[in-house]
Order: structure tokens, then sequence, then C-alpha cells
């Protein structure tokens, strides 16, 4: 009976004896390839003249065997000579290297079109390499025996080159072809590379002079030294630049919502920075600023560190409650960087992609009827009114063939445009302006802004700028791939709050994964930070950290939802008039009523998060997000990897309002702002704004501030008198209700620590497990666990599943095992 097809055995490769082939290819060029990197010179007198054969008689003789020096021994010595000298010298290591390439390709069946080009570049470079070998020994005059170098056929074309164009010409001819092999070969754009070596040497010269500035610093900070050292370690030279009564006065302007009609620029005056400057006054305080260092001078080290020793340069009010009002003065734009001229726009620009979209759209059969152009600073939006039998589908799908056409990256279709009878095209500016800060901060829109929490966004891509409300929103999703701008946007909504609220206003609750991003509002601490008690950062960076600190602001939510029902109010803002107007009066022995900030918990990398402590973080946001609006917590959070593992449903879909940085794919985009679009973003803070009250996203430019900016801020807040202590959460250790005084009498049994230990370690909460672990019975256990639980090292009671283990790590239950007192 024949057998089945699928039972045949399966037929040997046809390539078999090619593959054989290839190894064997393949160890034979290691072997060259060692022989020729251990070559030595000395090797060359006991196998010159010889052939291979008597190489083979000598090491198979009994006579005395010469020292050669090459690691494959004779015939190392005797290949690597044969190569070297009759060949090409060392260039001949680029055919070996392409021996192995080739026995690689026909080894795994690779393409070999690519290869055949780069063999015949490597053949042509290692030829030229040979006789630039040849004609530098000519030239300087090596001795004989560094043949090895150029070989004899770098040597002959180094004889007749030399005879024919002399050393010098020679010697330019063949390193220019050798060149301009290697710029082929590489494909570099000489253009380019002339403006990145421009760029080095513009950077070379920059640093030569601050280096000869330092230095010239450094010569007269040994002068000043001698008169410093004569005055009072802790003395800090300020300098007032007005009299008490202007201070006063500058203070009330300051603290009025509004600015002054002369102190508020018009939209000329945004883009004139003289104008600009002459409408703000300089920063009230300055530190010896006319006669100030370099920032990087040693004086200017010296002085930081005897600072750091000898005074504390914030001025706390000792004694000031966190919900008492500072004497503060909110920082002025002059802080930030001066605005720059944007550059005007090329009309002939808009006019040509104006025209070229419709004529590539009626390539198509797609007839435009009339073409609006909105310049942006970034992104100039192309409004087309399409005929009448047109539909907006086929428009949509010629996308992609007119960014071909215009050649332009992130090109963006909106059909139909909401509220209009248009399709938008966003199509990015050649010469893209950046939107500074200070132009947000500085415009009366901003200024005169009525929200609780405004946001200095950036300019839509019609140039109009863009103010939100956080308090709105109510929270706020950030989500991009790596150098897309989402840091400096965090940076951005961090700043705008500090320009616009108070330290009693608002309160910040930043955690940052990563530690370097936010490091910088460290100086906060005494203004603006909100701390919880059960760790010991600031800026909280550990994930475990993480988890505890926003486990305290569901505690603080908790305890504000019982405030405002004590006082009969539904939301924050009507609990703070109430409280402004001392309407809040407390009963007999109950707590006294206090003020409540904002506080704004900025998350900026949340994929972190929850990978360490997924967990214990999920829960804390998701309740935060669902609840906490109207008790003034708000959360805006960041990540860089969107995916549905770190955006989760629970998370999306309580955060209405999102932005889009640029993304690697649809999918992501998706993820964010469940519609395609972010992937067609140019970066550098182009984003796409999805307010929680509109359908669609609207494109626009994330103001852009720098890392010095936000520096000069905080320095500047940290400078002003501040509170004591920083605002405190509530502690999140501490868990409601009780034990019956018999059940509280586990907390004393002395295997407590012990079986907390375990249980951490294990991550297994059942009674059972302890049984086994600690050899105690059934009724001992039970008291451990519950014990446990009212500690919030395990969960409830869940039926016949073993309890959730809440606490992740030792370093956080030796915490709660030490705030109960536990050994």
């Amino acid at each position: 009976m024949a057998k089945k097809k699928s039972d045949k055995e399966p037929p040997s490769s046809p390539h078999r004896s090619l593959q054989i082939f290839a190894v064997l290819v393949m160890l034979f060029s290691v072997f060259l390839l060692i022989s020729i990197i251990t070559f030595s010179v000395d090797d060359i007198p006991f196998i010159e003249g010889k052939s291979l054969g008597n190489l083979l008689h000598t090491a198979f003789s009994d006579i005395n065997r010469p020292p050669i020096a090459n690691a494959l021994g004779l015939f190392g010595a005797y290949f690597s000579y044969l190569l070297l000298a009759n060949t090409l010298g060392y260039p001949v290591v680029l055919f070996i290297v392409l021996l192995i390439a080739w026995g690689s390709t026909l080894l795994f069946t690779w393409s070999t079109p690519r290869l055949l080009i780069i063999t015949n570049y490597t053949i042509l470079f290692s030829v030229l390499l040979s006789s630039c070998f040849g004609v530098t020994q000519r030239m300087f005059e090596f001795p004989k025996g560094s043949i090895e170098w150029s070989g004899i056929v770098g040597a002959f074309i180094a004889d007749g080159s030399i005879k024919f164009l002399g050393e010098i010409g020679a010697f330019l001819s063949v390193t220019t072809a050798l060149f301009i092999t290697f710029v082929l070969a590489a494909k570099i754009d000489l253009f380019i590379l002339a403006q990145k070596i421009k760029s080095l040497l513009v950077a070379c010269i920059n640093w030569i002079r601050e280096k000869t500035a330092r230095d010239e610093s450094e010569e007269e900070s040994e002068e000043v030294e001698t008169e410093e050292e004569e005055k009072p370690a802790t003395e800090i030279e300020l300098r007032i630049d007005d009299s008490e009564e202007q201070l006063q006065k500058k203070k009330e302007t300051a603290r009025s919502p509004k600015l002054k009609d002369n102190a508020v620029a018009s939209d000329a005056d945004e883009l004139n920075p003289e104008t600009a400057e002459d409408n703000f006054p300089p920063p009230i305080i300055e530190i010896n600023r006319a006669e100030e260092p370099l920032p990087h001078s040693p004086k200017k080290i010296k002085e930081k560190e005897k600072k750091k020793e000898t005074t504390i340069p914030i001025e706390i009010a000792v004694g000031t409650k966190p919900d008492e009002e500072l004497d503060y003065v909110l920082p002025s734009v002059d802080l930030l960087e001066p605005l720059k001229k944007a550059e005007e726009i090329d009309k002939s620009e808009l006019e040509a992609n104006a025209e070229l979209v419709k004529s590539k759209l009626a390539h198509f059969g797609v007839g435009i009827e009339k073409v609006t152009v909105t310049p942006g600073p970034v992104v100039t939006l192309y409004e087309l009114v399409p005929a009448s039998d047109v539909k907006i589908s086929r428009i949509v799908s010629l996308q992609d063939d007119l960014q071909l056409a215009l050649s332009a990256r992130g090109i963006r279709i909106i059909a139909p445009i909401p509220g209009r009878n248009t399709v938008g095209v966003e199509i990015p500016n050649r010469n893209p302006a950046i939107v500074q800060l200070r132009s947000i901060i500085h415009s009366s829109k901003f200024q005169e802004s009525k929200g609780m929490l405004p946001l200095a966004m950036g300019k839509t891509i019609s140039g109009e700028i863009f103010i939100d409300d956080l308090s709105k929103m109510p929270h706020l999703l950030l989500a991009g791939a790596t150098g897309s701008g989402k840091s400096v946007g965090v940076n951005n909504i961090v700043m705008s709050l500090l320009y616009r609220l108070y330290p009693h206003e608002v309160k910040f609750v930043i955690i940052d994964p990563k530690k370097i991003e936010m490091s910088h509002y460290a100086l906060l601490r005494h203004h603006y930070l909100a701390v919880s008690p059960d760790i010991n950062e600031d800026i909280v960076t550990n994930p475990n950290n993480a988890a505890l600190v926003l486990k305290s602001l569901t505690v603080e939510m908790d305890n504000r939802y019982d405030l405002l029902a004590r006082a009969g109010v539904r939301n924050i803002y009507d609990y703070t008039e109430k409280f402004k107007a001392g309407k809040l009066i407390p009963k007999d022995g109950a707590e006294p009523f206090r003020r409540l900030p904002y506080i704004v918990t900025v998350i900026d990398e949340l994929a972190d998060l929850m990978l360490m402590a997924g967990k214990e973080v999920e829960p804390s946001i998701a309740r935060l997000a669902q609840m906490s609006r109207a008790v003034g917590i708000h959360l805006v959070v960041a990540t860089q990897r969107p995916s549905v593992d770190v955006i989760t449903g629970v998370i999306k879909a309580n955060f209405p309002a999102r932005i889009a940085y640029l993304v690697s794919s649809k999918i992501d985009s998706r993820t964010i702002l469940d519609t395609n679009g972010a992937e067609q973003l140019i970066g550098r803070g182009d984003m796409l704004f999805l307010p929680g009250s509109s359908p669609k996203p609207e494109r626009m430019q994330n103001a852009f501030v720098s890392t010095e900016e936000v520096e000069r801020v905080t320095e500047y807040i940290a400078r002003q008198p501040g509170y004591a202590e920083p605002y405190k959460l509530p502690t999140a250790l501490e868990k409601k209700g009780g034990m019956s005084g018999e059940d509280n009498d586990g907390l004393t049994d002395e295997l407590l620590a012990e079986a907390a230990h375990l249980v951490v370690m294990h991550q297994q909460g059942a009674v059972s497990f302890l049984q086994r672990k600690l050899s105690v019975g059934y009724a001992r256990a039970g008291k451990l666990i519950d014990s446990l639980e009212y500690i919030g090292v395990v969960g409830p009671f869940t039926g016949s599943k073993a309890r959730d283990v809440l606490v992740n790590s030792e370093q956080e239950l030796s915490r709660i095992l030490e705030s109960y007192n536990i050994r």
C-alpha cells in the first residue's frame, strides 16, 4: 500500500553542498584574518623564499622548529606574508571581511544585490587605500621592510603616480579619490556635513571664549575674595530698587486678578520685544546683578557653597500656618526669555501650496471652488470649499497623495471642519516659529482669564492664544513619543499655575519616576508643595512612595468631602466663598473649618508606575479621577508609552481631556484620542488637544519653556518668605474603624512582625499559609490575619480565596510596623 504524501520523509536539501562550502569559506577567512592581525616582521626570515610544502616538512620533521610569533604558526606566517607583501598590504583585510559576508549570504540565503554594490565599493576603496599607503611611504621615506602596509599593488600604483604627478600631486589625487569613494558608499550629503562642521567650529570658538572669560573672572575673584572674607559669613546682600511705598503698590497690583491697562500688552506689543519689556517692571529683588559673575565661574560656585553652609536662602516665616496668606509677590515675566521677533510668513509659499493642493485634487477629479488660507506659527490651515458633487470621503482618501505632492510631513485633513461647510488641510510651514511661554503669560487673555486653574496651552494654527481651565477639564492626560514635547508641556502647566495662583490657593503633588525631569520644583517645598507624612520625598521618585502618596490623596479627598458635607456646600468653589466671608462656623466641639487649596497632582511618567506598582496605583488614580473634582483635586498624567496596558479603560474613561503629541502609529493615536491624527504631527510641541466638551481634537502648538526659565522662576519663589512646613496630606497607613478590645490584643502577638514579613515576601495572605510557616493553630493564625488586615497589610475577607496582599516591598512594610510600634 502506497504511503500518503504527508507520510513521506522530507527530501534532503539540494543546497547542502553549497552550505558546507560556505562554512569552509568562512572558516578559512577567519584563519586568514587571525594570521594578518598577528603578523610579525620577525617571522619573515623563516618563511621567505620557501614553499608551502617546505613549511609542512619543517612542521612535521624532528628538527628544531623556528620560534614563530604568529598565532597560527607557520601557516599564519606564510599566508599573512603572502597576502600583505604580494597583494594590497593591510587593506586586504577588507577582502577577507567580504569573504565572510559572502559565506554568510550563501549559508543563510540572504539577498545579494546590496552585497554586490558593497563589494564593488570595497574593492575600489581597498585599492585606493593601498595606493595611499604606498604614496605616503614614498613621501616620508619609510624603511623598506614596511612593504606590508601597501603591498606590491599599492607600491606599483604609487611609483607610477609619483613619476607622473609628483609626490604632492599623487598624494592629493589618491586621497581625493579615496574621499569620493567613501562619500558615495556612505551616501553622505556634503552640504549637511559642511553645516555640521561649521556648527562644531562655532561651538569650539564659543567654548574658548567662555573659558577665557572664566579665567579672567577667576583672576578677578581672587582680589574680591579677600574683601568678602572680612564681611560676616551670614550676610546676604540684597539690593532693593524701589522704596517701601512703591514696593507696597507693586504687591497690591500683583495680588489683583487683573493687570492695569498699561501693564497688559496688546496683540501688537506681544510681537515687539522692546514694547513688551517696557510694560513689565524688573524683578523687585536682585542679587548683585550688576557685578554678578558668570553662572559657572569659580567665584559663583564658591558663593553658592558658602550660602549653603552659612545661610538659608529661603526666608521661612516661622509659625506661619499652611492656610494663612503669605507676604508673597507673583513671579515677573522678566524671569522668562525676552520675546524674539517672529519671522514673516512667506506669502508665495502659501499661494504655491494652495495652488498645488487645488491642482492635485483636480487631477483626481475632485473640484475645489475656493481655497482660504489661515497661517499659523507652525502649521497653516487651508480651507477648501469642494464642488457640490464631491464626496468628502474622496478628499480624505487622497491624504497620502497630497503629502507626496507637497513633500511635507504631518499633513492632516479635517473633513469637515466642525461648524463650517469646508474641508481643512493642515500643512506644516517650512520655517516654523517658536511659541514662547512669555508671549502667552504676558497676554491679556491669560491675565484676565476667569478660570480657577488657568493653563497657558499655546497657540492654535490660526495664531490665536489658547487658554483653558484645569478645574473644568477636570483631569488631563498627556501622551506622546520621546522627544515630542511632552515634558515641556508638563512644565508649561506647572508654570502657568505658578504665574497666576498664590501659595495658599494651590498645592502640587509631583511624581517623577525618571528623577530628573521635575527635580527643580523641589525648591517650592515651603510654598507650593504638598507632601505625605508616610514618605520622606518632596518630589516623589520611588514607585512604592508614589502608591502611598496617591493613597494619601484619596484620604484627603474623603476628609474634604466630610468638610463640604458639614459646610452644606457642593463644591470647593462654594466652600471657599463661604470660608472667605466667615460664614463657616463649626458647632460646639466640632473640628474647625480650614482653607482648602486646590491640589494638582502631576505624574510625569505613568508607564513606569504601572509597571512597578500597577495594582496599587491604578485604583487610587481611578478613584481620584472619578470623585476628586468637587473637592479641588486634579490630575495631570503624562506617559510616553500610550498602550492599552498603561492607559487602561478605567483611566481613559475618567480623563475626558487629553493631549496627544507625535506618536509612532495610528494605534497609539486611537488609544489616546479614539481617532487617528497624532501619527501625522511633526513633533517639537505640535499637539492635538481634545477637550472634554468637544468630539474632535484641535491642533495647536504648545508653548515652549526652557529648563533655565523654570530654574529662574523656582529660585525667585524660593527666595520669598514661605511656610514653616509644607502642606501635609493625611497619612495613608491609618485604617478607619477598629478592632474590639479582645481582637486588639492581636497587635501584641510576638509573631505578628514575622507573619507580616512572610506574607509580604511570599505575597500570600491565607490562614493556612501562616499555619504551615509558623507552626501555629488555626485560631492564632486567624487572629494574625485579622491583625494584618487592621494595620493594612492584607485586604478584607473574600470567602474561600486568599486575601489580597496590599504591600509590595519590605520598605513600605517597615514603615507600617513602625507606625504601630510592632517589632
